[in-house]
């Protein structure tokens, strides 16, 4: 039987089934007997693709909450001296890096005192 090697995809020729250490890189291939599953039929239980699985794998996790909607991105506002458009936080002014005009944001400042 030819088979064709998991790690480097060589191929080589192996008697039949059982364990192989490919002759090119030396990693062991796992080669089963017949066809495998037969298409539309549920596989065994306790089994993934032929082979025995640990306990509960293959059981799906309990749904945890969903995810939190994503950060609304932070405004981004153009130098009316120079074009240069930039991302500003939540302020009043802004110095524009590159020109260093100040540059109103349209957001108006709360007074904390």
């Amino acid at each position: 039987m030819r088979v064709r090697c998991g790690a480097c995809r060589t191929q080589f020729e192996v008697p039949g089934a059982g364990r192989f250490a490919c002759p090119v890189c030396g990693s062991v291939n796992v080669v089963r007997n017949g066809a495998g599953p037969v298409p539309g039929e549920e596989p065994a239980p306790g089994t993934m693709g032929g082979y025995p699985t640990a306990p509960g794998a293959g059981a799906r996790p309990p749904a945890g909450p969903p995810p939190p909607p994503p950060e609304q991105p932070m405004p981004k506002i153009e130098c009316p001296e120079c074009g240069f458009s930039f991302i500003v936080g939540e302020v009043a002014t802004v110095t524009c890096p590159m020109c260093s005009a100040e540059v109103s944001t349209g957001i108006e400042e709360n007074d904390t005192e």
